[in-house]
């Protein structure tokens, strides 16, 4: 898989998937392609390089310790060789984006990046779309899940150990009086649950949502 991605990154093949017009189609192919490859593999160069430029924009975006948008469109410009197009790259508080940042980011910088992810006010493109910051008004819910999706992928960063405190007094209030947690089977959307083959009994469902969120608490704390 990571062979395909790296020959399609690389020009020696090409993605099936046709051009689209409303954003920079090469831009996000590379980054789309590098996010997948770096989370199996740090190792790649062509990866790498996608990732260091993406750094080198997020880096001038919050120089001062916060979001300046005319300086994101100006290293967008620098690096890229061209204005930015569509939403989806002038946002990027996006899945791909936060997923290829992981380990590239310098502390101040990344600091600042968490905290502005955290208060987005529409959440983190293709993962979740409320604000991070305002916790899940029901535990046991779809919304939920993807919550913890959501955090799951700010999770791999150091600072959110310091950054997700809230979401860890949320998990422990949500504790069952046996130590455990359970979603309810509403959860069951055949993308981050179930674990194991099926839910018919209770105690596999209350296994596998307290594998994930255990899972979810060390990544944070580690």
């Amino acid at each position: 898989a990571v062979a395909y991605m790296d020959d399609c990154l690389t020009g020696h093949k090409a993605i099936p998937d046709r051009t689209e017009k409303g954003n920079d189609w090469d831009v996000f192919t590379a980054l789309m392609l590098s996010a997948w490859i770096r989370r199996f593999t740090h190792n790649n160069l062509a990866a790498n390089e996608v990732a260091k430029q993406w750094s080198t924009i997020l880096t001038a975006a919050f120089e001062t310790g916060e979001y300046n948008h005319d300086k994101y469109v100006l290293a967008y410009r620098d690096v890229f060789g061209k204005k930015p197009r569509g939403g989806r790259l002038i946002d990027f508080v996006q899945f791909y984006v936060i997923s290829l940042m992981r380990g590239c980011l310098d502390p101040k910088t990344e600091s600042a990046f968490l905290d502005h992810v955290i208060e987005h006010e529409s959440g983190i493109y293709y993962t979740y779309d409320n604000k991070l910051k305002l916790l899940p008004p029901v535990f046991e819910s779809k919304q939920a899940s993807h919550y913890l999706a959501a955090i799951e992928l700010l999770s791999a960063f150091p600072q959110a150990k310091y950054k997700l405190r809230f979401v860890l007094d949320w998990l422990d209030k949500n504790k069952k009086t046996n130590g455990r947690w359970d979603m309810g089977g509403s959860v069951s959307d055949k993308v981050y649950f179930p674990l194991s083959d099926h839910w018919r009994k209770r105690e596999t469902r209350e296994a596998d949502c307290t594998k994930r969120i255990s899972n979810l608490i060390a990544a944070i704390l580690n």
